[in-house]
């Protein structure tokens, strides 16, 4: 019998520690990952001492998830790779299920079915939608992320992009690859970006973002209109140009 594919979860983080904890608590079940890596942009909250103390791996980089979820994945161990958002937590079971899943070899990608924590009924709209997006084989970072470790460097990985690093990523991944979502493994989702700017409005703005992505408009031309919580927020990713490169946790780049 082969032996189970390890698995390495890889969370970039700013100004996280509010939400990590149970992002890391949720991850002790059933089928937990090998190791959880932790990569820092810069927190000023203490959200790499209480990774650390968490039992997680911490990586310091530049901020930027795209910057951030590369270092991660060159730094992990594992034959499958799951991006997680820190503001998400891994449902019971799901890991069980992603597991058993990548037994299939066919299997490149896939993503998580997404339950967003807010009762509202619109958010039951944007969950199907983001559902019907994987189905697709368009993964975005807050349905998570698991890839085939051989698969991610066959395709070169992420890219230090300012937005849209995990349409990037899937969209070379599609290329005679399957992607599936994993509908029996649920990711609960903060709504916490929707509710600052309301559902509809974040929703259209990020569709109209997407679309001109799919334009061949560059994303460091589109991160300005991606609206984005200030640097004195817990988990804030201000933008671009005011993002400090040098991360000022006071850790050394691995912990």
């Amino acid at each position: 019998m082969a032996s189970r594919a390890s698995l390495s979860v890889v969370v970039p983080t700013l100004n996280e520690r509010a939400r990590l904890a149970a992002l890391l608590e949720s991850l002790r079940t059933e089928g937990a990952p090998e190791e959880v890596l932790v990569v820092d942009g810069g927190s000023r909250d203490g959200t790499p001492e209480l990774a650390l103390e968490q039992g997680a791996r911490v990586l310091r980089a530049a901020c930027g998830r795209g910057i951030q979820l590369a270092r991660g994945a060159a730094q992990a161990t594992g034959d499958l790779f799951l991006f997680l958002h820190a503001d998400t937590r891994v449902a019971g079971g799901a890991l069980p299920v992603l597991r058993a899943a990548f037994e299939d070899p066919r299997l490149a990608a896939a993503g998580l079915r997404q339950r967003i924590d807010h009762p509202r009924r619109i958010y039951r709209w944007i969950e199907r939608a983001a559902n019907a997006r994987v189905k697709r084989g368009w993964v975005y970072g807050d349905s998570g992320l698991c890839v085939r470790r051989a698969d991610y460097e066959a395709v070169g990985g992420f890219r230090e992009l300012p937005l849209f690093e995990d349409l990037d990523l899937t969209r070379r991944l599609r290329v005679g690859r399957e992607i599936r979502l994993l509908e029996q493994s649920e990711l609960i989702v903060s709504a916490r970006r929707w509710e600052r700017e309301g559902p509809v409005r974040a929703t259209a703005r990020n569709w109209a973002l997407t679309l001109a992505w799919l334009a061949g408009v560059a994303p460091a031309r589109l991160v300005g209109y991606y609206r984005v919580e200030p640097p004195s927020a817990p988990g804030g990713y201000e933008r671009e140009a005011d993002r400090d490169p040098q991360g000022l946790s006071g850790l050394p780049p691995e912990a």
